[in-house]
């Protein structure tokens, strides 16, 4: 490897040779390296070679964050999660799990996560132009459909996922717009945090504020200044 020609997936920095055991910064492997970011940064060849299910999945897995802003924004960093696709909406209703199972509050396990995954995989890419509803916002009302457990016959835990998602649609629907499915993720994931709180007394870190949006330079369609995103933190 040419440290001139790679860099850092997490922070773009060059990586710069290493020596001894690095710890991998989505799925928290420890294996020797020859390479790593300066930061501290290290991408194992699984996790650089992951499918985009197969990266989601073991980077929350093995995930001990509990803000689920900083989980999406890692996970929608590494290349196999494209700029726009329904990647995304898998990536906002995992890293909103993650971030409850590990806060303690809730009990999420391999089941409810896999309830999460064969819901959103019906939200197919682009369906906010054809169908009216962005997968972001089904996959938070996923979330609390499983957490809260409401099926169509429950009268407030249904009422409660139908509220997250039209307040997330709405949102989006003010910002306006091409389709971005970054903005998307990053609102969704704002509003679910939000309902968790008042609604179901659930409280999870969201420090991480996602201004100015890194993604904004490779969105030929990017709003720019329309969107709350854009800019300066």
């Amino acid at each position: 490897m040419d440290e001139e020609t790679y860099f850092c997936i997490v922070c773009g920095n060059r990586l710069s040779s290493v020596v001894g055991e690095t710890v991998c910064s989505y799925c928290g492997k420890r294996e020797r390296a020859d390479y790593a970011c300066p930061d501290g940064h290290y991408v194992c060849e699984a996790c650089r070679l992951a499918s985009a299910q197969d990266l989601v999945w073991k980077t929350c897995e093995a995930s001990n964050e509990t803000d689920p802003m900083r989980i999406a924004l890692l996970l929608m960093k590494h290349p196999a999660i494209p700029l726009h696709g329904s990647e995304n909406h898998l990536v906002t209703a995992y890293s909103l799990l993650t971030a409850l199972r590990n806060s303690g509050e809730v009990r999420v396990g391999k089941p409810e996560f896999h309830k999460a995954n064969q819901r959103v995989k019906k939200a197919s890419h682009g369906i906010c132009g054809s169908w009216g509803v962005c997968g972001c916002a089904i996959a938070a009302g996923a979330v609390f459909s499983i957490i809260t457990g409401a099926t169509y016959l429950s009268d407030k835990e249904r009422s409660l996922a139908l509220r997250v998602a039209s307040k997330i649609l709405d949102e989006m629907a003010q910002i306006g717009g091409p389709r971005c499915c970054k903005m998307a993720t990053y609102v969704a994931i704002r509003v679910a945090v939000e309902f968790f709180a008042r609604e179901l007394s659930i409280s999870i870190e969201t420090s991480t504020n996602p201004k100015p949006c890194i993604f904004s330079k490779s969105n030929t369609e990017c709003l720019n200044a329309r969107c709350p995103y854009y800019g300066e933190a």
